[in-house]
């Protein structure tokens, strides 16, 4: 029996404004060297190629949008979502994003966090 828990869909947005299927596959996090952070990497199902692989960062607004959607920008002009097969897949992984995000930033000796959380859109703001 197949896990679909963590199994997602990868989108980004096009300069039309739509989303474009980047393929399907399983989400997991680690520490990835290059990165010099924990990342969320998605492996393709049908090949185990690597379709995604984002430094979490806890300067990134993610947004976690109805039950099953993660959705955050990269960079200018460059948006990305992952779309879960399963609620308990998406909650998991957003739960990783908020706490990694959160002890990364409550771990600065020289800034004052003050965290809003806005329905399902967490942003740190500095003083």
């Amino acid at each position: 029996m197949t896990d679909t828990r963590r199994r997602v869909k990868v989108y980004t947005l096009n300069e039309d404004r739509q989303w474009d299927d980047r393929g399907t596959g399983h989400v997991s996090s680690g520490y990835v060297e290059r990165l010099k952070g924990t990342s969320l990497l998605v492996r393709a199902e049908s090949d185990g190629s690597l379709l995604l692989e984002s430094k979490i960062n806890p300067n990134t607004a993610y947004q976690k949008q109805q039950d099953t959607l993660i959705v955050w920008s990269e960079a200018e002009n460059y948006d990305l979502a992952l779309s879960f097969q399963e609620k308990a897949g998406c909650d998991e992984i957003w739960e990783k994003i908020f706490s990694l995000s959160a002890s990364l930033l409550w771990s600065c000796d020289l800034c004052v966090f003050v965290l809003c959380q806005l329905s399902s859109v967490y942003v740190w703001l500095s003083p």
